[in-house]
């Protein structure tokens, strides 16, 4: 793990992408994208739809670990408003395990807009000591914890590329990486997720034996 201050506060990021809160015992995830491979599977293509197992598997091996009481989605935990209904019997077990463990808000996003769970916080935005935690950055001038970009970089290791996901930190924004299975990823280089990043931000990429910490104003060879 990493840590870093945003406004005042500590925040780690962990290996697989989650963010811990440590004053307030919380952990923020973004993006599972539960079901995507029974999505896939049902138009014909062949991929395992086994993915919402195992995200959730690790999410709650890995909250464990930790001293949590609180969990903040940041939005497309689920991959569409009908994924819930495909979940196999073991997976909605782990789901529900996890709702019952733990206080938990569900950030409304563009692929579970019509979230609605019994007994949990379901909303479009959730605020919490003037920080805001949403699905999609903003170019409103607020202090902003998001998603949707599902961020990597990709950097250059004497000839070889390395391409990760990361979390974004700026002074007023944190992006974080996905953390399903099967999603995909948007470089930082590209448009829109580069209009939030300057020469002030720093990049912790996410390796799969540690965090890395790379402020954008000394990386050379970030592609």
């Amino acid at each position: 793990m990493k840590s870093f201050k945003f406004k005042n506060h500590e925040f780690q990021i962990s290996l697989d992408g989650i963010l811990f809160w440590i004053e307030k015992k919380i952990a923020i995830i973004s993006d599972l994208h539960l079901e995507k491979g029974s999505s896939y599977a049902s138009t014909g293509q062949l991929i395992p739809p086994y993915d919402s197992l195992e995200t959730l598997n690790n999410l709650i091996k890995n909250l464990e670990k930790n001293k949590v009481s609180e969990l903040i989605f940041l939005g497309d935990t689920f991959h569409d408003d009908q994924a819930s209904e495909r979940m196999s019997h073991e997976t909605d077990l782990l789901f529900k395990r996890l709702i019952k463990t733990y206080k938990v808000i569900f950030i409304r996003g563009n692929h579970d807009n019509k979230l609605s769970i019994d007994g949990v916080i379901c909303c479009e935005k959730y605020v919490l000591d003037g920080i805001h935690f949403i699905h999609e950055a903003s170019k409103e001038n607020i202090n902003q914890v998001s998603g949707h970009f599902h961020p990597v970089a990709s950097l250059k290791v004497n000839s070889k590329k390395i391409t990760a996901k990361c979390l974004v930190h700026s002074e007023n924004l944190i992006i974080l990486p996905s953390y399903g299975q099967y999603t995909g990823g948007l470089n930082i280089t590209k448009s829109p997720l580069r209009e939030f990043i300057d020469v002030n931000s720093t990049i912790y990429l996410l390796s799969n034996k540690s965090v890395y910490k790379l402020p954008v104003s000394k990386i050379k060879n970030l592609l």
